[in-house]
């Protein structure tokens, strides 16, 4: 089975980055990208959530999510993947271009090739969870 390593956004397949900015549309409000919505979604606080929103760049957006500031609400752990994959749908439908070369992935692996993140990445010695690609794959297979 072939498989498409992605991370850095300006990279090939840098798409499935959550750091490619695109804008998304997700529960009546405009993110820059999947980092912007993903982050603020780590905060029940809805004055830090839109702070997180307008975030200048991705950069910004992630450092404020993972700042002491942040409140992160209680359910964080178990809600991260529902907020990610909202993240993923709304990319990949509101953007037909993206759409299709996701969909010409066809049946490769995706992994997020993040030294380190064990998480939604693979992890410096590839034994990470590979979160972001697994969900990636569900919403190809969704998309079909």
């Amino acid at each position: 089975m072939e498989t498409i390593y992605f991370y850095n956004e300006n990279e090939e397949y840098g798409y499935l980055s959550n750091y490619y900015v695109c804008s998304i549309y997700v529960d009546g409000k405009y993110y820059k990208s999947n980092e912007h919505y993903y982050q603020s979604q780590k905060s029940l606080d809805p004055d830090f959530a839109e702070k997180i929103r307008n975030a200048e760049t991705c950069d910004d957006a992630k450092n404020l999510g993972n700042s002491m500031d942040c409140p992160i609400r209680p359910d964080w752990n178990a809600y991260r993947n529902v907020a990610m994959t909202k993240a993923l749908c709304a990319k990949f439908t509101q953007h037909s271009n993206l759409k299709k070369m996701l969909l010409e992935t066809g049946d490769a692996l995706l992994v997020e090739n993040s030294r380190h993140d064990y998480y939604w990445g693979c992890g410096e010695d590839k034994s990470g969870k590979n979160m972001l690609g697994r969900l990636l794959v569900a919403t190809r297979d969704s998309l079909r």
